[in-house]
């Protein structure tokens, strides 16, 4: 099957991407596009090219699997020749070419557009340069054609953000010549009357002391972001400053050039093997050929924080969904929740006001168990409480048909234990969402001996439908996410009880590259949420170790965090902003004093190991245990579940990067110092020269 189809009506030949279902750009398509274009070229009855995509769709852009293949500077540096080559040869094309586009254009897809002498697109069109996210450069061109067609500091700001730019806005830059509806690409595209080769279009780049003051300004902002790992921002600038100080030509040589040092970086290695994690989380062997059950109308229980968050990922996906509590003034408080955030993202311009009138119909509340019959998936999110779960789920088995799915968002129990109260409990599975269920990209769907196929598959196709990345993990209490990361909140106490400072500790994960530090983030999910979820995994796991003392005496005390206005840190009301607890420092001493332990200094090298190679060691014994399907699983769900470092790969990608042989001296140091929390698995004593 050809990848590109080759039609010429009235002089307008339509060269349509044909490598669904993403037309991605591989080099066998651009080599069939640049014969395409030639062969246009030569025919007499062409008078003009149209570069278009399928329905709704242009290109996801350059094939990433590309990466894989490059071992070397060399090869980095002929990958991004070949595309330069390919897209400069449309640029050269006699006849003139345009670009009807449509849905996504990220990367890739965008640089071969800019290469074309006139852009159309539909009005739902979203164009970007993502590859910064991936630690690389644009390397087809994005860099040269980019400022030329809309300028130094537009181009700059869309560069090193990968930030999305809408049809509308493009159209203002100049970035497109018509937004036209998706039945009018062809003739629209036919019409545009201003086409121009866009590496000889100077007039936005011809103020040559704004050019200067956007490089500047970009410079400025790269070293605020003081992470010196990250070379794609400094990459993209400086192939940007040689296109315009020295020519079109250098330029793209420079870009060549960065690509290959960005490649070369371990950084970007990591990024990009954690993108490729990500991919793979969906692949499911032994599903194959099996299918999944149309999820419709989706019912949850529960309107606490996580049943609210599910409620209104379910209604964003556009499905429609029914809530209970056996509290109304609970309905009414998450139906205002969830009203005041969709709210605000349509302040933000994330959301339109006609789609949130759209999304609040496909809300309803009740305490009836009744109303939610019709749903063809149920889920529980009531309190962490055994028997309190198994009665919901019990209720909830005998009010839906027998062939809905039940799940529970449990976040540590076993799905075993709560198996007994649900009737058909094949049909039984386990979604665990993550703190702001609405937003965070990680779903866990957790299978156990006893759940079917079919519900697995269901709940994968579920969690996609949600706009989630599902991985697939057996059942055992903590499941993967939170097995690792419960541990790493652990020992941040622990650090407190031996002396550290909360600051100190905050401050030396983000430095390591965690969005936040731990004790930021306990005190915004609940101090007493951890003491909850820890009583379920001590239980299972001994080797964890006692919970600090810490916690407790905090949780007594009321010292609950954000939700009561102080936890580690005290916080003024409505605002996020931290402040010292002298109440919880005054329990740090007492705890100090109590266990016996004098002050001393803690510095940033021994809070990093210790938190560090905590989840290190309980990500050896998940991978041991074979909770997840592959070693990568692991390293995805870490990064999107509790926020490690992308550019480190996940816990065990950064052991490995570490040598094995130094991961294991560290931890039998540790454990002989702090215990056996710290004690190495037989799977890592093993595999340690590998």
């Amino acid at each position: 099957m050809p990848l590109i189809d080759y039609s010429v009506a009235d002089g307008v030949c339509v060269l349509r991407l044909n490598a669904p279902p993403f037309n991605w750009i591989t080099l066998p398509l651009l080599d069939e596009l640049r014969v395409a274009v030639r062969r246009a070229n030569l025919d007499a009855e062409v008078r003009r090219l149209v570069i278009m995509g399928d329905a709704g769709r242009f290109s996801a852009g350059a094939d990433v699997a590309l990466f894989r293949d490059i071992r070397s500077a060399e090869d980095a540096v002929r990958i991004s020749r070949i595309f330069q080559e390919a897209f400069q040869e449309i640029e050269d094309s006699a006849k003139p070419v345009v670009a009807a586009v449509a849905g996504k254009t990220p990367g890739g897809a965008l640089e071969l557009a800019l290469a074309c002498h006139g852009r159309v697109c539909e009005p739902g069109t979203l164009f970007s340069m993502p590859e910064v996210t991936l630690g690389i450069n644009p390397g087809a061109g994005g860099t040269q054609r980019l400022p030329r067609l809309v300028g130094v500091e537009p181009a700059l700001n869309l560069l090193l953000t990968g930030q999305a730019l809408n049809a509308d806005a493009a159209l203002a830059l100049g970035l497109v010549d018509a937004v036209c509806s998706a039945d009018d690409l062809v003739r629209c595209a036919s019409s545009v009357e201003t086409l121009r080769k866009t590496r000889e279009s100077a007039d936005r780049i011809a103020d040559h002391t704004a050019n200067a003051a956007a490089l500047a300004a970009a410079v400025q902002r790269d070293a605020a972001t003081g992470r010196p790992e990250f070379v794609a921002p400094s990459a993209i600038i400086e192939a940007v400053q040689t296109g315009l100080s020295e020519s079109f030509e250098a330029g793209l040589r420079a870009e060549q050039d960065q690509f290959a040092r960005c490649m070369a970086t371990p950084a970007t290695r990591n990024k990009i093997y954690v993108f490729f994690a990500r991919r793979d989380l969906a692949k499911v062997p032994d599903l194959t050929g099996i299918s999944a059950r149309a999820v419709t109308r989706v019912a949850v229980i529960g309107m606490g924080s996580m049943g609210v968050g599910i409620a209104q990922a379910v209604m964003q996906a556009g499905l429609p969904v029914t809530v209970t509590d056996a509290d109304p003034s609970a309905l009414e408080n998450g139906r205002q929740r969830i009203r005041e955030s969709l709210e605000k993202r349509v302040a933000q311009g994330r959301l339109s006001p006609e789609r949130l009138t759209k999304m609040l119909t496909l809300f309803s509340a009740t305490t009836d168990w009744q109303e939610i019959g019709r749903a063809d998936l149920v889920i529980e999110a009531v309190f962490e409480d055994v028997a309190v779960k198994r009665t919901v789920l019990g209720q909830a088995g005998r009010a839906v048909s027998d062939h809905a799915l039940i799940a529970s968002n449990t976040s540590t129990i076993s799905l075993d234990t709560l198996a007994e109260g649900v009737k058909q409990p094949e049909r039984f599975v386990g979604l665990h969402f993550f703190n702001p269920a609405q937003v965070m990209p990680l779903l866990e769907v957790i299978r156990r001996d006893g759940t079917s196929a079919e519900t697995v598959a269901s709940a994968m196709q579920f969690a996609k439908t949600l706009g989630k990345t599902p991985i697939l993990v057996r059942n055992r209490e903590g499941f993967v996410v939170n097995r690792i990361f419960i541990p790493y909140l652990k020992e941040a106490f622990s650090l407190l009880e031996d002396g550290a400072e909360a600051s100190a500790i905050d401050q030396a994960m983000v430095a390591f590259g965690f969005p936040m530090g731990p004790l930021t983030l306990i005190d915004m999910a609940g101090i007493d949420i951890l003491a909850l979820t820890d009583a379920v995994l001590r239980r299972a796991f001994p080797w964890h170790g006692d919970l600090s003392a810490i916690v407790a005496a905090m949780v007594e005390g009321g010292w609950l965090g954000q939700k009561r206005g102080a936890g580690v840190y005290l916080y003024a009301s409505g605002n996020r902003e931290r402040r010292a607890n002298p109440a919880a420092q005054e329990i740090f001493a007492a705890e100090r004093q109590r266990a016996g332990k004098l002050p001393r200094t803690v510095g940033a090298d021994e809070i990093t190991q210790r938190l560090v190679m905590r989840m290190v060691a309980e990500a050896f014994r998940v991978l041991e245990e074979g909770l997840a399907q592959r070693e990568s699983d692991i390293d995805a769900a870490m990064v999107l579940g509790s926020g490690f470092p992308d550019w480190r790969g996940g816990g065990l990608k950064y052991a490995r990067d570490l040598g094995l042989e130094n991961v294991l001296r560290q931890l039998e140091m540790l454990e002989k110092q702090l215990g056996k929390r710290f004690a190495p698995c037989k799977m890592l004593r093993e595999i340690k020269g590998t």
